[in-house]
């Protein structure tokens, strides 16, 4: 792999950490949104109930019925986030950022760097994350953990039962729904978004680096915003798995580096070396 010299350095120099991850990260942590193969594996029922073939199209369905919808919600939340052990990829990382500031802006939304054991105030998941619950009038009720609710719905047997454990707002009463922009009533997290500004701003004349990982296809929004940024502040620099050097912008050439190679790879280097 190229530029793994230059990565190390930069990242050994950094004061400060700011880890931006897409959902290629969340593959690598088992949950594929597009991947076919390992869904059809694991839930048949559904594939075959619905003829959806990923974890993407599953939660696109748009079902009427409340507790057929936290029905489907829950197996899949329950498999990928709450019976998900940390790689060791993740356990890496955190012994990388080690007693530095850091911070975690991620599009992957299962719940994965909490799980881990990062500070969840030291995390900003922009398209939200599905063990929490956001009200489904469309009004910002706040969020609740959606664990219970959950590992109740697995269980559940009859359809009176999986009627009656459909979660309510303790505001309005309507029906909560996951904290995911499947609609048009997703509102971001505004408190994690502002505390991720903040940070930015304390550290705006630090040297400061960003850990790109596994921002793909399916979460391009992550990558050139973050790099324009990069390019306001000479201080800052860019470190990127998966993506060749020349791809990046011109003006952070000198204080980037393109490492052509995975997340797990990057890390594992950046860690032992």
């Amino acid at each position: 792999m190229e530029n793994l010299n230059k990565a190390q350095n930069l990242v050994q120099n950094a004061e400060a950490v700011i880890v931006v991850a897409g959902n290629g990260l969340a593959k690598a942590e088992g949950l594929d949104l597009l991947g076919e193969e390992n869904f059809e594996r694991a839930f048949p029922d559904i594939v075959q109930k619905y003829d959806v073939h990923s974890v993407g199209y599953a939660l696109d369905q748009h079902l009427s019925s409340w507790s057929e919808k936290w029905q489907l919600w829950s197996r899949l939340i329950q498999k990928y986030s709450l019976a998900y052990r940390p790689s060791e990829t993740l356990k890496q990382l955190k012994q990388l950022i080690g007693n530095r500031q850091y911070f975690i802006a991620t599009s992957t939304f299962g719940h994965f760097f909490e799980t881990a054991g990062f500070n969840e105030n030291r995390i900003f998941n922009a398209f939200g994350d599905w063990t929490k619950m956001q009200c489904s009038s469309g009004v910002n009720h706040g969020l609740q953990d959606s664990s219970n609710v959950v590992q109740k719905f697995v269980v559940a047997k009859s359809r009176a039962a999986l009627e009656h454990l459909v979660p309510k707002c303790e505001v309005c009463g309507q029906p909560l729904e996951i904290h995911m922009p499947l609609n048009d009533h997703f509102y971001p997290d505004t408190d994690a978004n502002s505390r991720f500004r903040w940070f930015l701003t304390g550290n705006e004349d630090k040297n400061t680096v960003f850990l790109e990982l596994g921002v793909d296809e399916t979460s391009p929004q992550l990558r050139e915003p973050i790099e324009h940024l990069v390019a306001e502040y000479p201080q800052w620099s860019y470190v990127a798995a998966d993506f060749p050097q020349e791809t990046l912008l011109p003006e952070i050439q000198e204080r980037s580096a393109g490492v052509n190679g995975d997340t797990a790879s990057l890390i594992n280097y950046l860690v032992t070396e």
